[in-house]
């Protein structure tokens, strides 16, 4: 292994100083880390050491700061926004820009407390969040950059939504939920996935580093469970900001390693770092003291006359994890501590170093202020030095990557003298993977397929593959998740090819970009290929997809209109089920069910009904007397088909009104025998949904189904009708009841829903055999 360690010194003069760095070596921090996903992310190496800003001169510097061109700023709302946002973007691009931007900052973990809530404080301090947590950091920038927001009403899990467009969207920075309507473009919002869990699943849940799993969607999909009306906002978290004054002989430290020292009520977070505040405190004058009585300064350092005592201040803009006082008193002097918002202070034992570690646990209100006061008689204080861990969130430390580095310093004091010291470490033995290239479909050419396939060409050095695809020409932003995968987490694991999940998830005659990058075995990330682009030769969604129904001839007819945008269609299938939000499916499949004692999922027969040619009006009757009654399904779903057996991808789901009698009932019956109707109607299995039981909180479960009872309304005494069952027992004596009977039958569904149907059965006499 070659590593060196490498430093960099810059005397600071002037209120802004740019300053070039060159970081030599193949590896950098940025080249070793995984992209950042639900879960903590992965890292194999990390090149920074240290920054070290300190005040070497005589006056107070405020407002310092340090920044590396090209990362953003997080020093307060505003300037995270300015690092956001361009000129220019609508309020659809600042949402989507301000989630982009939220999801890749910080991991899912939290504080135990409000702490993580305030987006300058998680951002800096920590980089971690829970989900109750996150809806309020990305809230806080959106309703800071102007946009409305709405609280999310999930099970067991907490989100925003952003207003934009006139309507809501759900942008889930926790679980990373970008969920797209049909049209492939259009975010949906919580309501439309409630409605239709199928949008969940033909998504991808919690983020870059999750597995590609069905499994894992349809259980995202059930926390999406509720249907009523939705209200109420999220009232803006924190007010921090970053704000760095150092005080003669005080220098603040960034560190990119951790020495255990955090604050949270639980066990240590996965990822953070530690930096240090040190304070090597001039006592030469009592200038720099918050307070002082009977006390002066000296040459040999401060000296109490009597009774005397001097206080002084720690502040910090990043949180106090610990620390120590190094200090050499003679004489009658007690040092005390008090937090900031405490009353008592409290008196610290120890001869000349003083652990301060115990008064500021894990476990406690977060600390960036106090104070320590020295009292007594007749003492002096020859030196003090104060020493104060920091907890700092990796991913917002100033960092440096190999090449040159333009590094911008500023404060806002009239005069300085400050010393900046970069430390990091270059390494050579690692290789970088080579750029990608043989990326297919490319030049724009057309690719004729219902899940999209992209290949490349095996890169030297790779043993592991990044793909992203979106509509921008850089491909820098993804279209949704799903296009945004690490190919060890697919079903192409150890391939150099990847085929969307789902059908459909492409426009056709839409420009769509792509790159892909290679990742060493050592976990070096190569540089990104040249993006491609290409289109889908595939048949468009079919449009304005409805049921139209004939109450009077109690018939249902499916009716679109052929999309004029792809490939023609020669056909179209028509899917239909009773499971609310399913997945259009030609063969059969598994499907998660339950998690009761533990995921169960079972095998699900195909829902593809009939397959009909196109015409210029396309229609297809699903209910009827005379229809197949196989046909009637409460759900509906169609899909194009052109003539290569390219199909598009569903349409939204096509409801039936329930319950809706669809079982012939017999005209006529002979006297003297009984004639039995299985009545069937329309009813809903419902869907996946999570609920609490006991201290479960995520029991999963098909919920919100139909409770069909039959009801015989009117009828002769010869008639009975199973509530539950349906059943319908016709039973005319041989005499007496000749002629026509009216019947009127009634089904409930629990649910509001209501059918009634009346006919009149002729009773003739029975046959004679002969």
């Amino acid at each position: 292994m070659t590593i060196q360690a490498r430093q960099f010194v810059e005397q600071i003069t002037t209120s802004e100083q740019t300053m070039r760095i060159d970081v030599g070596g193949r590896i950098d921090g940025e080249m070793t880390r995984d992209p950042v996903g639900y879960g903590y992310y992965g890292q194999s190496w990390e090149n920074m050491v240290g920054l070290i800003l300190e005040n070497v001169g005589d006056e107070e510097v405020l407002d310092a700061w340090v920044r590396v061109e090209g990362r953003p700023v997080m020093r307060n709302m505003e300037t995270i926004l300015d690092s956001i946002l361009a000129a220019g973007m609508d309020d659809a691009s600042k949402a989507r820009a301000i989630w982009d931007f939220a999801r890749h900052y910080r991991y899912h973990n939290t504080t135990g407390d409000d702490e993580v809530k305030d987006t300058v404080k998680m951002l800096n301090s920590y980089g971690y969040t829970l989900c109750w947590d996150e809806a309020f950091t990305v809230s806080n920038l959106w309703q800071a950059a102007g946009l409305k927001v709405r609280r999310g009403l999930p099970h067991g899990h907490c989100t925003s939504e952003v207003f934009y467009d006139g309507d809501y969207h759900l942008l889930d920075s926790d679980e990373h939920l970008q969920v797209l309507d049909r049209d492939n473009l259009t975010i949906a919002s919580e309501g439309q996935i409630s409605a239709d869990h199928d949008l969940m699943k033909r998504s991808h849940a919690y983020g870059i580093g999750a597995a590609e799993n069905r499994e894992t969607t349809e259980s995202a999909a059930s926390l999406f469970c509720f249907d009523g009306p939705r209200s109420g906002t999220r009232e803006p978290v924190g007010d921090h900001r970053m704000e760095i004054n150092l005080r003669p002989g005080e220098r603040l430290e960034w560190g990119w390693s951790e020495r255990g020292k955090y604050h949270g009520f639980g066990s240590p977070p996965p990822r953070f770092a530690n930096g240090l505040l040190h304070w090597s405190v001039p006592l030469a004058q009592t200038r720099w003291a918050l307070s002082s009585t009977h006390v002066s300064g000296t040459t040999e350092g401060l000296v109490a006359e009597g009774q005397g005592e001097v206080v002084y201040e720690i502040r910090s803009p990043y949180v106090l994890v610990g620390g120590q006082l190094l200090s050499q008193v003679e004489g009658d002097g007690v040092w005390s501590m008090q937090k900031d918002g405490e009353d008592e202070w409290q008196t610290l034992s120890g001869d000349g170093e003083i652990n301060l570690d115990d008064l500021l646990p894990p476990a406690s209100v977060a600390c960036y202020r106090f104070r320590l006061r020295l009292q007594g008689t007749n003492w002096t204080l020859r030196s003090l030095t104060i020493e104060n861990d920091l907890q700092m969130a990796p991913l917002a430390l100033p960092a440096l990557c190999v090449g040159t580095n333009q590094v911008h310093y500023s404060d806002g004091s009239d005069a300085r003298q400050v010393r900046l010291t970069y430390r990091w470490q270059e390494r050579d033995d690692w290789k970088v993977p080579s750029k990608v290239d043989g990326l297919t479909p490319d030049a724009g050419q057309p690719q004729a397929a219902s899940r999209v396939r992209l290949t490349w060409a095996p890169g030297e050095g790779a043993q592991d593959y990044h793909f992203r695809l979106g509509l921008d020409t850089g491909a820098e932003h993804a279209l949704s998740p799903v296009f945004d995968k690490i190919v060890s987490k697919t079903a192409s694991a150890g391939e150099c090819f990847w085929v969307a999940p789902e059908e459909g998830l492409l426009n056709p005659e839409t420009a769509y970009y792509w790159k892909v990058r290679g990742r060493s075995p050592e976990g070096v990330w190569g540089p990104w290929s040249e993006p491609a682009h290409f289109r889908v030769a595939a048949p468009g969604l079919p449009v304005a997809a409805s049921l139209a129904m004939d109450l009077e001839r109690r018939i249902g007819v499916l009716q679109w209109h052929p999309n004029a945008q792809g490939t023609p269609p020669v056909a179209y299938e028509i899917h239909g089920s009773d499971e609310r939000g399913f997945s259009a499916r030609r063969e059969s499949y598994e499907m998660l069910v339950s998690n009761e004692a533990e995921p169960h999922r079972q095998t699900e027969p195909s829902n593809l009904l009939a397959v009909i040619d196109a015409g210029p009006n396309p229609q297809f009757q699903v209910i009827g007397p005379t229809t197949d009654e196989a046909l009637a399904r409460p759900y509906y779903r169609i899909v194009a088909v052109d003539q290569a057996g390219v199909r598009s991808g569903p349409t939204s789901m096509i409801e039936a009104p329930r319950p809706f009698i669809t079982t012939p009932l017999p005209p006529k019956i002979a006297a003297g025998e009984t004639t039995t109707v299985q009545v069937s109607c329309l009813r809903s299995r419902g869907d996946l949904r999570a609920q609490s039981e006991g201290p479960r909180r995520y029991f999963q479960a098909f919920r919100d189904g139909d409770q069909v009872e039959f009801l015989l309304d009117e009828g002769p005494n010869w008639i009975s009708l199973d509530a539950v069952t349906g059943c319908l027992s016709l039973s005319p004596p041989a005499k007496g009841a000749l002629g026509n009977h009216t019947v009127t039958l009634r089904v409930h569904n629990g649910r509001g829903g209501v059918d009634v149907v009346g006919w009149d059965v002729q009773v003739h006499p029975p046959l004679v055999s002969v």
